[in-house]
This record gives C-alpha cells, structure tokens and sequence, in this order.
C-alpha cells in the first residue's frame, strides 16, 4: 500500500513539474498565448500578450477576448468560437487586432480547441503573432517592384523615342512624332505641340492629334490670358496640371472649358519647351478623356523628352531658315549633322549620367532590401529576377549610349576606332570583316572623324542588311590633303541605275560626304556585290 501511495506521488510531482515547464515556455514565448473559455472569457494571458496589447494579466484575465477585437470585427468571434464548438483547428488566419492604446495590428492567428479529462471541449488555446513589419515589407516590396516595373517600361519606351525623333529631318514628320511620342511616354488620349510667335507673346497650333477640328481652330492661336493650361504655362512659364477640368477654377465659364468638352477632353498637362539658353521656344501638352494626375515619374521621363523635342524644333527651324541656297542648304546640312551628333552626344550623357545613375541605385536598393528583411523563397526569387532585369536595362542603356555617341574617337582617333568598330560587327553578326588601314594622320578635324565614322556605320549596317555576304573588306587610307574609305562586298548587289541610292541609308551617307565637301561613289551589280568609296579633304574644324 504504502508502495503504491509512493508511486501515486511520484506521479504527481512529475505531472505538476511538466505543467510548470509547460508554464514558463508559455511565459517566456514572443508569440501572444491566450487561453478563454466557449463563452470568450480569457483564462490565461502570457507576458508577450501582455507586451503586444498592453494590458496586464490581471488586467486582461476575466474579461472577454473581444477586449482586443476591432470592433468592425467582433462577428469574426463570434464565427471562431462556432468553429471551435465543433472541434475545428484554426490556423496562420490573418486578421486585425488593437491594442490598450488603440493602435491597430496585423496578425496571424492559430486557435485550438481545449478538451478537458472526458475529452469535452471546455475551452481554446490561441497564439498571436504580430505580423505588422512584415506584412509592411512585403507591402513595400511590391510597390518597390511596381515603381521598378514602369522605371523599366518608361526607360525602354524612352530610348525607342529617341532614336525614332533623331532620324525625322522634316518639320511635318518632327511633329508628328513628337505628338505620338508625348501620347505613348504618358498612356494619354490627345497631345498638341505650340511654338512661341514672333511676338513673344502667344503661342502657334504647329500640330495636334485627337482634339475635335474645331477645337484645334480655336486654338489655333493662345495668349497668355486664355483659360487653357497653355495659356497659364505661358504666362507662368512653368507646367501647369489640371486633373479635372470640370473642377478647375480658372477654366469656369470660359470658351476654353467649351472646347475642352467638345473635344471630349477632362484631363490636361502643359509643359513649356525651353532652349538649352533657357529660352521659351513652345508648348507640349497632353490631354486625358477620364479624370486623370500624371505620377512624379512621369514627368520625370516627360522632361526629358520635352528638352529633346525643344533641341530638334530648333534644329528644324534652323533648317528652315537656311535652305534658300545651294550654299545655304549645305550649311543646314552641317548644322543638322552637327546637332544630331550633338543631340546624340547629349543623350547619350543623359542616359549614362541620369537612367544609368537611377538604375545603379535601383540596383543598391533591391541588394540592400534583399540583405535586410527576411522574405521568402518567392519574394526572394522575385526580387533577384528584379536585379536581373535592371542590370540588363543598365547594360541596353550603356551600349545604347555607345551607339548615339562614338566616344572612342575622342581617345582612339578614327583609325582605331573604325577598327573596333570592324570588330563588334563581325562578333554581333557572325561575318568576317577584314579592315586595313595606311597613312591616316594621326589628327584628323573631329568633322572628317565623325563624318567618317558615320558613313562606315552605314555602310557596314548595309552590307549587313541587304547584301547576305559573309565577308566584308574595309579599308581607310590617307594620302596627300585627302582619306580615302572603302567598304566592299560580294553579296547580292543591285541595280544602282534603277534604285539610285535614295534610300534612307544611302541619302545619309551622301549627306554627310556633302557636308564634308567630299565625294561618295556607290558601285553595284545585281549578285556581283557593292562598294562603297568615299574621299574626303582633310578639314579644320
């Protein structure tokens, strides 16, 4: 007997030492563990429970659980303790919950049914964890992604631009995609684009797309008191937003307002167009059908093309101005040239020094988010696809800036940099391009490089396209006051006497020797292949 009362005790002690482990892990957990009974009434409340809502145990135990339920929520308890009732588990269940001093928290919820010695449910068990930061990280991933997502498009739909208002040489055609490129760089419906009159005062109607043809007329000519967002850009002199126009102070009872309706047109944008000396030149606008506010980002990408579209409405005038003579036609032709290398030299800085910087810290950002939160797998894999993406643009974009601007002359002088040139080609397209230089001296004025350097381009760019040869031979040699290039190839040839070298191509090459004072002969034969000989003076700048 007395044996079996031992062993009864030792049973008991051993129970009572397991319940008290039990206790100081419940004590000592970071997660919220609550005990209540069927009816909500908390039974036990640990010390994180107490850290997280601020109520001591003294405090909380005895009251119902709905002590820190929102009270938008509290039929939610009501749906738990049906679902404990009938011995469900409860798991990872994301909700709200608020605190003594009336903040609110994310939180997920495990709930189990307590059974007592029959086995009878009598009660729940429940650990909270605050899973506020966490749920603000990923809250923050996915806009750091978003932003990055449409840094990306922008940039990528950027550099299409670029290269499309580069290669327009006519006012008409310039306009024209200045309007389509101002339409798809902001998603809208209408653009139209003004230049400043003579009298400094009022802006001209060089273009518009979208708007109602009378609306265009009435526009046709804005001052300064007009009731239109580029009438209020050119008196200010800076952009001008309207996101309604039906809320819009300025423009109630006007004309403008009428127009603006018939054009069926709620949202408008104004930026002025600006000259390199700061000097207003025009007007760009976009206009939305549906209440609309352009983003920061935006704008950002707006401006730069804006000071483009401003650099080529000037190049265009220029042209303009000059074509009066065979004399004057040539200096456009330089002029235009120049511009254009200029512009690309420009952008070509303004890709690697402003979308090149932008992406670099895109890059830092998303390695010092991946270093300093804990995500998972998924997020994780979303973020290094991310960094992929980006690194990828980074690289378009420093070749893309290559491409506009031909930086190596400046270093390598036009012998080696038509050698690297020769190079790249024949590693991008899987052709042999056997280059040959002699005596080309070793300062050449920058207009005979570049001009050359251009013509080699399009030579081989060409050659490429349409010839289907696998072997180029390139050639540059200098003699006397004159460098003579050549580029020469086996391939499909053509009919010279009926093409006549008008296309795009050839027109730019002829051009550019023109400006040089030089000459350019382009010999071919249907299927006995091309060449291409060009000699230029040796030029000062």
């Amino acid at each position: 007997m007395n044996h079996l009362r031992k062993g009864h005790a030792l049973v008991a002690t051993q129970r009572e030492d397991v319940r008290s482990r039990l206790a100081a892990i419940v004590d000592s957990s970071d997660d919220a563990i609550i005990s209540k009974n069927l009816d909500g009434v908390i039974s036990t409340w640990n010390a994180a429970a107490a850290r997280l809502f601020g109520y001591s145990e003294s405090e909380a135990v005895g009251q119902p659980i709905t002590l820190i339920i929102p009270a938008d929520l509290r039929d939610e308890e009501h749906d738990i303790l049906k679902r404990l009732r009938a011995g469900e588990r409860i798991e990872h269940y994301e909700t709200r919950r608020v605190t003594r001093d009336g903040r609110f928290l994310d939180v997920s919820l495990t709930v189990s049914p307590l059974r007592d010695s029959a086995g009878r449910i009598v009660g729940a068990a429940k650990i909270l964890r605050d899973i506020t930061e966490s749920k603000r990280v990923h809250t923050a991933l996915r806009e750091s992604e978003r932003r990055l997502a449409s840094e990306v498009a922008g940039v990528r739909t950027l550099q299409s631009i670029s290269t499309r208002l580069i290669s327009e040489l006519t006012q008409e055609s310039l306009f024209s995609q200045i309007l389509d490129a101002a339409m798809e760089l902001m998603a809208s419906d209408a653009a139209s684009v003004q230049m400043l009159a003579s009298d400094g005062q009022s802006l001209i109607l060089l273009g518009c797309k979208n708007l109602h043809p009378e609306s265009g007329a009435f526009w046709a000519r804005v001052t300064a008191e007009a009731g239109s967002t580029c009438g209020g850009a050119l008196r200010d002199n800076q952009r001008v937003v309207v996101s309604d126009v039906e809320s819009c102070a300025f423009m109630a009872g006007t004309r403008d307002l009428e127009e603006y309706r018939r054009s069926r047109i709620r949202a408008v944008q104004s930026t002025p167009l600006q000259s390199r000396e700061g000097r207003p030149i025009g007007m760009i606008s976009t206009h939305w059908r549906t209440p609309h506010t352009p983003t920061e980002d935006d704008l950002t990408l707006f401006d730069v093309l804006s000071r483009q579209a401003a650099d080529l409405i000037e190049r265009t005038r220029t042209e303009s101005a000059l074509r009066e003579s065979e004399d004057a036609l040539a200096r456009v032709s330089r002029r235009l040239l120049h511009a254009q290398d200029e512009e690309g030299a420009r952008i070509a800085r303004e890709l690697h020094d402003d979308i090149g910087q932008r992406l670099a810290v895109l890059n830092f950002s998303l390695d010092a988010l991946l270093r300093g939160a804990d995500f998972g797998s998924r997020s994780r894999r979303s973020i290094e696809e991310a960094r992929k993406e980006v690194n990828g643009l980074a690289k378009d974009v420093h070749a893309f800036s290559h491409r506009l601007h031909p930086a190596r002359l400046e270093y390598l002088g036009i012998a080696k940099a038509a050698a690297t040139l020769c190079g790249e080609i024949a590693g991008q397209h899987d052709v042999q391009v056997c280059f040959h230089a002699d005596s080309v001296p070793e300062r050449l004025s920058k207009r005979v490089s570049v001009g050359l350097y251009r013509v080699l381009q399009e030579a081989l760019r060409n050659a490429i396209k349409h010839s289907g040869t696998r072997k180029i031979d390139v050639s540059l040699r200098g003699g006397g006051d004159q460098v003579e290039l050549t580029v020469a190839d086996c391939g499909a040839g053509f009919d010279a006497g009926v093409i006549g070298g008008v296309g795009l191509g050839l027109t730019s090459m002829k051009e550019r020797v023109r400006a040089l004072d030089g000459e350019i002969a382009i010999l071919s034969r249907p299927q006995h292949g091309t060449t291409v000989r060009v000699r230029v003076p040796l030029l000062k700048d």
